[in-house]
Parts: structure tokens; C-alpha cells; sequence
């Protein structure tokens, strides 16, 4: 049987269409009816069977663009990250980014400055970003969670000293941390200094010697490079 160019494209998409679909049912069986009804959906951009394809395709993109980003090939992860719809995946690229900082916070100035170049386009995503770091380090905090808790912190660091975040957000942080001051919060509010002092030196001079005259008065004695 003969096709068109055209026609064969159609059949192309067809059997990618079912292959997909044959995909996503984890190698379950499918009646045929069900198949082709599924394929139908699928066709039909409007329908729910295809939103949820795209979506899935969607999130492995961007979740296998992000778990790969690195400091030598993030200048050629950008322009493929921006090819993907951010708008619409803004909420996948916030959790990829916290789930492999968390994963691996070696790698924080990484996707501190992954994010700041998103941020630049699409600052509901900086927004976004903060907001659920915010939420995990309250968690954290509650929980009495160290480590998820310097993991949250260096990570706001990292966006403060890329300016995603304002300086006065590190500050109000600084200030919770110091308010019932224990051994703990002030080796979080330490390592958090260390990270971003030198930014907050040059933008809050002032901001930053009012944190430190606050661990003096309670005698807490550490020594940081900024």
C-alpha cells in the first residue's frame, strides 16, 4: 500500500501516538476498543488523554534537564531549558530544582544560578522558587531537620547572592534563627552568613553588623570569611 507523504506522517504519528500510550499503561494489556479510543483522545488536542501526554513529556524534559545541569554545561542547558514551556511547567522546574539541591547540596551554586537566568525571563519563577524553599526550611524548622534545614538555607543563600532574593529576606531569616538562639540555629545562621556575607556586607552593611552584635550578646563566638 502506497502513502502519501503526508499520509505518511499521519501513519508515523499514529504508531508513536500508540506507543506512548502503550507507555504510560506500564505494559498493562489494553483492549482494542479502549486502544482506539484512547488514540482518539489523544488525537483531540482539547482532550484530557493529551494534556496529560504533553504534561508527561513535559516533566521528563525538563526534571532530565535539570538532574543533568552542571557547571560545564549549564550554558548549554539555558537555551534548551527555555525551549520548554516554563509557564505551564514552572511548578516541575521549583521541585526539580529543591529536590536535586536537596539531593546533592554540593551543587547549590548550580542551580542557585540556573535559577537566577529563569528568573530573568520569568520572575514568577524565582517567586514560585522561594515560596516552596520557604515552605520546606518551615518544615524543617518545626521538625527540628538539620540537615534540610542548612540544605533550605544554603540554598536562599545562593539566590541571595544572585539577587534572585532580597537582601532583607536574609536578613528576617537571620532574626528568626536568633530569636531563641541555641547551639543549632546559631551554626545554621553561621553557615548562612558564611554564603552570602559579602553581599549583604555591600547591600545591608548595617543589617549585617546588627546579626553579628546579636550573636555577640548571647557569647556565641564564630569566625566566618567574608
Amino acid at each position: 500500500m502506497m502513502f502519501t507523504i503526508n499520509g505518511e506522517k499521519d501513519e508515523h504519528g499514529r504508531r508513536k501516538r500508540k506507543h506512548d500510550l502503550g507507555e504510560s499503561s506500564g505494559g498493562i494489556y489494553i483492549p482494542p476498543f479502549k486502544l482506539a479510543r484512547m488514540m482518539e483522545d489523544a488525537e483531540d488536542k482539547s482532550s484530557a488523554e493529551y494534556q496529560r501526554m504533553t504534561w508527561d513529556d513535559l516533566k521528563k524534559s525538563i526534571n532530565g534537564l535539570v538532574n543533568k545541569v552542571n557547571a560545564t554545561n549549564i550554558k548549554n542547558i539555558i537555551p534548551e531549558l527555555f525551549a520548554e514551556n516554563l509557564i505551564r511547567g514552572r511548578g516541575l522546574f521549583v521541585r526539580a530544582c529543591i529536590k536535586s539541591q536537596m539531593a546533592s547540596p554540593g551543587f547549590t551554586d548550580v542551580f542557585a544560578a540556573l535559577a537566577a537566568v529563569v528568573n530573568t525571563k520569568f520572575p514568577e519563577v524565582g517567586d514560585l522558587l522561594l515560596r516552596r524553599i520557604v515552605l520546606q526550611l518551615q518544615r524543617a524548622y518545626i521538625r527540628n531537620d538539620k540537615p534540610k534545614l542548612l540544605a533550605a538555607m544554603k540554598f536562599i543563600a545562593h539566590l541571595v547572592n544572585h539577587q534572585v532574593v532580597h537582601e532583607l529576606v536574609a536578613l528576617e531569616l537571620l532574626a528568626v534563627l536568633l530569636e531563641n538562639p541555641s547551639d543549632d540555629s546559631v551554626e545554621v545562621a553561621v553557615g548562612f552568613v558564611t554564603e552570602c556575607g559579602s553581599i549583604l556586607q555591600d547591600l545591608t552593611p548595617r543589617g549585617l553588623d546588627g546579626i553579628v552584635s546579636c550573636m555577640q550578646n548571647h557569647r556565641y563566638v564564630y569566625f566566618w570569611g567574608i
